[in-house]
């Protein structure tokens, strides 16, 4: 609620100003939406100095965030620094270019597209990559967990730094132009699930030890 009080966040993400009480009442309904997936990004060095003050030391890499006890959010909060967002919705059907329709699309079942929406609000904690490796977490938890070969993002004209974060560094390619709203729409997609998987693997090179690329384009694990 703090964060969108910035004139800025609220012309670069295109919301209204809410009082307090419509703010958690959005963020309820949203709870509740299965088109819509939200997580709170933390800043990883301000979780791991709250626990290392309480004795448990730095947690390794492949037991993050599982080892954190039920206290940590609540005992963090000074580590909040943003959000990342899927609004899910029905992939348009398309014929490939042998004029044969998508498998998924065939079956009957509607494949799930998403926009995705990241925002990293707190001013001290961007240009460190959070917005980075947080979009390219929730794209893998798209791609394998819901079945997701396609995002988008929209952009502001004026947001030279989301721009050059979709389109030089997670490789998202101009789609489209609103010039009423001077906004740019950009569309990362791959022909199957694990394609999708292991591009984004490629593109952000750390440690991702609880993701796992599957064969199967249809039982993503």
């Amino acid at each position: 609620h703090e964060w969108m009080k910035s004139p800025f966040l609220l012309e670069m993400t295109g919301s209204e100003p809410l009082s307090f009480e419509e703010e958690v009442e959005m963020q309820l309904s949203w709870r509740d939406d299965d088109d819509k997936c939200t997580f709170i990004l933390l800043n990883r060095e301000r979780c791991e100095s709250f626990l290392v003050s309480r004795g448990g030391g730095k947690p390794q890499s492949s037991e993050w965030p599982r080892s954190l006890e039920n206290s940590f959010i609540t005992n963090t909060l000074d580590s909040m620094v943003g959000d990342v967002n899927l609004f899910l919705s029905d992939e348009e059907v398309e014929d490939d270019e042998n004029g044969e329709i998508d498998d998924c699309a065939a079956s009957g079942v509607p494949r799930k597209q998403a926009e995705l929406d990241l925002m990293v609000a707190e001013e001290s904690s961007r240009g460190m990559g959070i917005g980075k490796e947080a979009a390219c977490l929730m794209m893998l938890y798209g791609a394998q967990e819901l079945g997701i070969r396609k995002f988008t993002v929209k952009i502001k004209e004026e947001n030279f730094a989301s721009r050059h974060l979709f389109e030089k560094s997670l490789g998202f390619n101009e789609c489209n132009y609103a010039a009423c709203f001077k906004e740019y729409e950009f569309v990362f997609q791959r022909t199957n699930i694990s394609e999708t998987i292991t591009a984004i693997r490629k593109i952000y090179q750390g440690e991702m030890d609880s993701w796992k690329v599957t064969d199967s384009d249809n039982n993503p694990e």
